[in-house]
This record gives C-alpha cells, sequence and structure tokens, in this order.
C-alpha cells in the first residue's frame, strides 16, 4: 500500500459495517449511496483486499473486513481525541505556557495571576524561570518563552507590551540609621552613603534604572557590597554595611531591623512589564487578560 486511505473512505466503511447496507449507511451520511459505493471502492483498492461480501440481498464484512473495522474503531477514536485536544490547545484550554519573571513580578502579581490561570484552566501546564530582564528579552526572541515579566520600558515591533506596575523607590536601611527617624528621604539625604545592590549580572538593568530615575550619575562607583538576590542585599543593609535602595513592593518583605522609607519625586520610577512575541496565541491572551485585570485592582 503506497498511500493511506482517506479518511472519508474510512468512515463510509465504519457506518457500512454498522449498518451492513449502502441505503441506510448514506442516509447516516446524507450522501447518495453511489457516492458510498465508491468510497468503499476506493478503499478496497487502495487496500488490496476486499472488505464486504456483496449480493442483492445483503452486505457482510469478509474476515479482513472485521479486522479492519475493529482496528479502525481504535483510529477513529484516536482521531475524534487528537482532534478535540489540538482544538482546546488552540482555543488556549490546554497545552503548556512558559513564564519568565524576575524578582519584583515574582513577589507581587505572578502568585495571585497563576492561581487564577490555575483555576480557569486546570489542564494547561505551566513552567516558570527566573530571569534578569535582559536575559527574558533573549529568551522571548528566541521563542524560548511565551510571557515575560521584566523591567520596562521595553519597546520592539515583534513584541506586545503591557503595563502591570508602576512603583516608587524606597531607601531600606538599619532601623537604628539617623535617616530612619524621617517620614521620607530626598537622593541629596544619601549622597555620601555607601550602597548595596544586586550582582551586575542579575541586576544590571535595575541598577541602570535607579540611577536614571534618581540622577545618581555616581551609582556604580558608591556600590560596596553585592548581593545576588533581594533578601542577601537587605541582610547586609541590617547589617549596617550599608543602604539599598528598592522598589515599593518590597515594603511587604523587609526583615526586621530593617526600615525603609519613600525616595520623593521617584514616583513611577519602576516599571513592571508583561511582553510576548506575536502573532499572540490564545493562551497567552488569557493569561495577559488576567495580569490586565490584577493590575488595575486598587492596591
Amino acid at each position: 500500500m503506497k498511500t493511506l486511505p482517506d479518511i472519508s473512505q474510512i468512515t463510509a466503511f465504519m457506518v457500512v459495517s454498522e449498518e451492513l447496507s449502502f441505503k441506510r449507511a448514506a442516509e447516516r451520511l446524507a450522501i447518495d449511496p453511489s457516492a458510498v459505493s465508491r468510497r468503499i471502492k476506493e478503499l478496497e483498492v487502495t487496500l488490496g483486499f476486499p472488505l464486504f461480501y456483496r449480493s442483492t440481498h445483503d452486505v457482510r464484512l469478509t474476515d479482513a473486513g472485521r479486522h479492519f473495522y475493529d482496528g479502525s474503531l481504535d483510529l477513529v477514536g484516536t482521531l475524534r481525541d487528537t482532534i478535540a485536544t489540538a482544538s482546546r490547545v488552540a482555543k488556549g484550554n490546554v497545552g503548556h505556557i512558559r513564564i519568565a519573571y524576575m524578582t519584583f513580578a515574582g513577589l507581587s502579581m505572578l502568585p495571585t495571576a497563576l492561581s487564577e490561570y490555575r483555576k480557569l484552566f486546570p489542564e494547561l501546564a505551566v513552567s516558570l524561570s527566573y530571569q534578569p530582564t535582559q536575559d527574558q528579552r533573549i529568551s522571548l526572541a528566541r521563542g524560548e518563552i511565551d510571557v515575560g515579566l521584566m523591567l520596562g520600558p521595553f519597546k520592539h515591533t515583534e513584541f506586545d507590551v503591557l503595563s502591570v506596575a508602576s512603583e516608587c523607590l524606597f531607601v531600606a536601611m538599619p532601623n537604628q540609621h539617623p535617616l530612619a527617624s524621617k517620614a521620607e528621604v530626598s537622593v541629596s539625604d544619601f549622597s555620601d552613603l555607601p550602597l548595596v545592590m544586586g550582582t551586575d549580572r542579575q541586576w544590571d538593568f535595575y541598577r541602570s534604572r535607579v540611577g536614571q530615575s534618581l540622577s545618581l550619575t555616581d551609582l556604580e562607583s558608591r556600590i560596596e557590597y553585592e548581593a545576588p538576590d533581594m533578601m542577601g542585599m537587605l541582610g547586609l543593609v541590617k547589617s549596617g554595611l550599608g543602604i539599598t535602595i528598592v522598589p515599593e513592593v518590597m515594603k511587604g518583605y523587609c526583615p526586621s531591623g530593617v526600615a525603609m522609607r519613600r525616595i520623593t519625586g521617584s514616583e513611577g520610577a519602576i516599571e513592571t512589564i508583561a511582553s510576548w512575541r506575536r502573532p499572540v496565541e490564545a493562551k497567552v491572551i488569557d493569561f495577559t487578560n488576567i495580569l490586565k485585570k490584577i493590575s488595575k485592582q486598587p492596591k
């Protein structure tokens, strides 16, 4: 057999096998009996053996026909399941979505968004990966992730962007630090203090955004200690080794012994965005719609 049978031929064969009548099979299929007969003949030619014994009084399956019918039941069932699953994947109901995030998104809206997403689409698998902003952009371009939650701004003709959070900046310091007595602090209040920041490779985009937002042209030269993550940075601050600059979301995760004071004039300094590649898939639309709804909720 050089070619596979056509699905319409197999469907006609299945119905004739069940009805044992070309006329009744044609009625079920809503086609002309001659069309049913033609499909069966074409199927037999393709297979190379007869499927039915035909007479003027009845139609019966051959032994080969019975065997082919049993196998076709499994084949048609598998095909129907495959079509149904593919349809649900196309609608974003099942499949796999890959989401990358950076620290601040992981602390704030991501857990809430994922919880709602899994309730709506329990059969859709979710993969999470922590990636700095610059790595997420590369992963999006390579098609390695579906959605990236990163620091903005980001503009690219091949990607869509949704702003999901805009935060002011805070200075974190030991409780006993003189600046802790203030309700708010200005950039000039800590212009000569040593800084603790995230390590350059993981945090370079954040450090750049902080420097630009606060006009700290000497930020890099003032960094005396680095840590790979935010909790490590706050641990160094608690030990009195310097101060650090964090976004507002960190207020809820500040350890004991560390005070946080808002920096005046830092409104909107740090923007968290969601980005995804065009053309957009249904699963991405569903997830970003949830992010959009969460971003509009009162803080």
